[in-house]
């Protein structure tokens, strides 16, 4: 959980989220004719890595955040 220390937000903030590891990659077929499929990744629980880095707060743009 985070906070921005100028507004008081913990519920939404701007960053960036990298992953990487093991996927089964398929094609989802979908019963929503706007998009007759899309491709979509399952995790597998083997070699799994994830990073998350907050960069500012969505509502006052601060960067003055702590992690609670």
């Amino acid at each position: 959980m985070y906070k921005c220390m100028n507004c008081g937000n913990t519920e939404k903030f701007i960053g960036h989220a990298e992953e990487k590891g093991n996927v089964l990659i398929y094609k989802n077929e979908s019963d929503n004719f706007t998009e007759p499929y899309s491709w979509v990744y399952m995790v597998s629980e083997k070699n799994w890595d994830s990073k998350l880095t907050i960069d500012k707060c969505f509502y006052c743009q601060s960067k003055n955040i702590v992690k609670l």
